[in-house]
């Protein structure tokens, strides 16, 4: 059993049936958004001092991680939209007559940081972000910016955090589901989540037997994992990108092949559709067309880019 995958287990995947499957892992898989979420806003609040307005700026995390069109993004990425939209929301004048009266705590906030676009590392994760590099803790550790290293600190906990849950919870039918996309298809797991996170996820909850590989943000996006394990390989209308977040779509898109959504609070229900509905149809090359736009609105529906306060 290998300790972790490569870039190189991509590049040498030979493929065994017609249909390859690219899943993601968090809120697809494993129910341990909201889990993981908690983790990462507690540290948030700790690590820059927000305790003062607590309430509002988890409601402002749990938007932007959960049910905005950031769900699911490396955890980088997602801090920093998570600190744009506190900072807009601390810039906003007047939030009793535009409707949020009830970010009180925020106004306080907004007295003892007038500016918190700049007490927030926000510049420093957007060079980071905007380098190119994979969105990894080795490659943040390498980085001499000192405005990021309260960042690394942030994450670490995080992941030292994480890794004392023994086992995440499985969405119910996965177990069988994986069987049974097994039996049709060539399975990979890609994700922007840690590779360590990921694997030991994976090798805990045994599902791993069900995959060839597990590409975590370490080994490249989404997309990159994508073309580097089957574009080429496989008939564009063969290859799937199962997950649930925006992300998702977009690496879809970028590759140009077909994308199935795990719906955010219709888990359940989407993996009886994936192995009833679309399997049959990717299989019979009746995916793509209207019942990819069906999917594809289904799935917009359910994630707002307005937040709820406005």
């Amino acid at each position: 059993m290998k300790e972790f995958y490569s870039q190189q287990d991509l590049l040498d995947f030979v493929p065994r049936h017609e249909v390859f499957i690219g899943l993601d892992s968090d809120g697809c898989v494993f129910d341990s958004m909201t889990v993981k979420q908690r983790i990462f806003h507690d540290g948030i609040i700790r690590m820059w001092g927000l305790e003062a307005a607590e309430d509002d700026v988890r409601r402002i995390c749990e938007w932007v991680g959960l049910y905005s069109p950031w769900r699911g993004l490396n955890r980088f990425q997602l801090l920093l939209k998570i600190f744009q939209t506190l900072g807009n929301c601390v810039a906003a004048q007047g939030f009793a007559s535009q409707g949020q009266s009830d970010f009180q705590c925020l106004e306080k906030l907004s007295a003892e940081f007038p500016d918190i676009g700049k007490t927030l590392p926000i510049a420093a994760l957007e060079r980071f972000i905007e380098s190119g590099v994979p969105l990894s803790m080795a490659e943040l550790d390498k980085c001499r910016d000192a405005g990021l290293q309260d960042v690394f600190d942030w994450s670490a906990e995080v992941s030292r955090q994480i890794a004392t849950i023994s086992e995440m919870p499985v969405f119910d039918g996965v177990s069988l589901g994986l069987e049974k996309l097994r039996e049709a298809s060539d399975l990979i797991v890609v994700s922007q989540t840690t590779e360590e996170a990921l694997v030991r996820e994976w090798r805990n909850a045994q599902l791993e037997e069900f995959i060839d590989v597990i590409a975590g943000a370490e080994l490249g996006s989404k997309a990159e994992s994508l073309t580097r394990a089957a574009v080429g390989r496989y008939s564009l209308d063969k290859i799937v990108m199962v997950g649930d977040a925006p992300g998702d779509l977009e690496a879809a898109q970028s590759v140009g092949c077909l994308f199935f959504p795990i719906l955010p609070g219709g888990e359940v229900a989407s993996w009886t559709e994936l192995l009833d509905t679309a399997l049959p149809r990717i299989q019979a090359g009746t995916f793509a067309g209207a019942y990819q736009e069906d999917l594809i609105e289904r799935f917009n529906a359910v994630l707002s880019p307005t937040p709820p306060w406005e």
